[in-house]
């Protein structure tokens, strides 16, 4: 299915509707539709509820809704206390286990406003001789509404195999988006640059964003390209956007995010993020972001999102319009030659 063909955002109170409506749809409809679409009740999930929180003020952005940064470290917190609560990681090798991850693949599914109470659930989806892939999702406590769901993979030997796998639902996994390692993940931060990547954000890693052994918390990777989000839409904005943006009356959200890792970066590490446009639909916006070390030159991660420009008072995804769509062109990256084989 083409990702222009069923995009939803959710509005007030959590209620839903299909993007492209022109007004709400009454209450009755808005019910029927979350019936179909994402709602479940927690209790009869497959997945194991090990993690429960709440969106605070403070982890809301511009949309005003829950961050994609604290998404991820709200994940995190799921993630973590679902290894050990399911046997598939202990506290001698919980450390290990998560260094090992290799990918994430995000789907946004709803938006978490503040004062949203979460559930954080966790299942094991499937297992090789040297990897495994875990489902963790978010679901609003009180409606079941699923927020987000990811699909994480480790390549790391499980020691013990549980009996029981979990089916990957409807909802998570790929849409938008391939399962692939990233086709521009090889490139150096200078060829990257050369292909026609721009540099969007750079800066140090500092003490406060890592962990007790210097490395770049899971969650501020995530953080770091979000940060520098603002300048790529800078890029792209026409004169009337920045006002619309600073008054509250347009934003964006993202639909959909893959991540691939091939390294870390640690405390005192400086670091550059660099963006591209991979292809534009009538409403999403597919780019590619690369976190670079820039004392290797080398990516640490690369990633793919599908994003949508909100109008934040309808609360639904816009068309681009023809001004945005010009400048984003100019932006679009061609795929690279494969990677040499050693």
């Amino acid at each position: 299915m083409h990702p222009d063909s069923d995009i939803t955002v959710s509005v007030q109170l959590q209620s839903w509707y299909p993007i492209g409506y022109n007004t709400v749809p009454d209450i009755t409809t808005i019910a029927h539709f979350i019936s179909l679409k994402y709602k479940t009740s927690t209790t009869m999930s497959p997945l194991a509820p090990v993690y429960f929180g709440s969106v605070n003020r403070w982890e809301c952005d511009e949309n005003d809704h829950l961050n994609v940064r604290f998404y991820a470290q709200k994940m995190q917190q799921t993630l973590t206390c679902g290894l050990l609560d399911l046997g598939l990681a202990t506290p001698l090798t919980l450390d290990t286990t998560l260094q090992s991850i290799a990918a994430q693949h995000m789907r946004y599914l709803a938006e978490a406003r503040i004062a949203t109470p979460l559930t954080g659930l966790i299942g094991l989806l499937g297992t090789t001789e040297n990897s495994f892939t875990v489902l963790t999702e978010l679901h609003n406590t009180e409606t079941g509404l699923v927020q987000a769901s990811f699909t994480q993979t480790f390549n790391t030997r499980l020691e013990r195999h549980p009996a029981s796998h979990v089916p990957l639902p409807d909802h998570a996994g790929s849409r938008g988006i391939a399962y692939r390692d990233s086709p521009f993940a090889h490139l150096s931060l200078a060829e990257a640059l050369e292909q026609g990547f721009i540099t969007i954000g750079r800066g140090m890693i500092q003490a406060d964003e890592c962990s007790a052994d210097g490395r770049l918390l899971p969650h501020l990777y995530m953080g770091r390209v979000s940060d520098s989000m603002p300048n790529l839409w800078a890029r792209f904005a026409s004169p009337e956007e920045p006002g619309l943006r600073g008054a509250g009356d347009e934003g964006g959200a993202v639909l959909e995010y893959r991540m691939t890792y091939s390294g870390s970066l640690n405390l005192g590490e400086r670091f550059e993020v660099v963006s591209g446009v991979l292809a534009l639909a009538d409403k999403t916006q597919h780019f590619v972001h690369q976190l670079y070390s820039v004392e290797t030159g080398r990516c640490v991660v690369a990633a793919e999102a599908l994003a949508i420009a909100m109008d934040l008072k309808a609360r639904k995804a816009m068309s681009i319009s023809p001004s945005r769509r010009a400048a984003m062109q100019a932006f679009l990256l061609t795929m690279p030659a494969p990677a040499a084989q050693s």
